[in-house]
């Protein structure tokens, strides 16, 4: 297998990032104003639904602090931050095998 140089322009190179560029926007628009804010906040049932989990999974999920989540005051009902999913699905993310 040969290697091959390709050289091309500053302007040729702008050109092929435009619109790379602009998907990126898009993705970030979509992640920062269209997405639900840092704040919000999830109960048992909503979490499980938006992980497509059941609700005995997503507890053993935090009894094995395996997801983040907070308490109420009272000790008793458990919340979780949008971030605590976002979290737990980035790390539990299934990758492609290589070739």
């Amino acid at each position: 297998m040969e290697n091959k140089v390709i050289v091309i322009s500053l302007n040729e190179f702008s050109e092929f990032l435009k619109p790379i560029l602009q998907k990126l926007v898009k993705l970030e628009e979509f992640l920062f104003i269209s997405a639900p804010k840092n704040d919000t906040v999830y109960s048992d049932t909503e979490a499980s639904r938006f992980l497509k989990i059941s609700k005995k999974k997503l507890q053993n999920l935090r009894n094995a602090r395996e997801i983040g989540f907070i308490r109420e005051a009272n000790g008793r009902r458990v919340l979780y931050k949008h971030i605590h999913l976002m979290e737990y699905l980035q790390n539990n993310e299934l990758k492609k095998r290589g070739k």
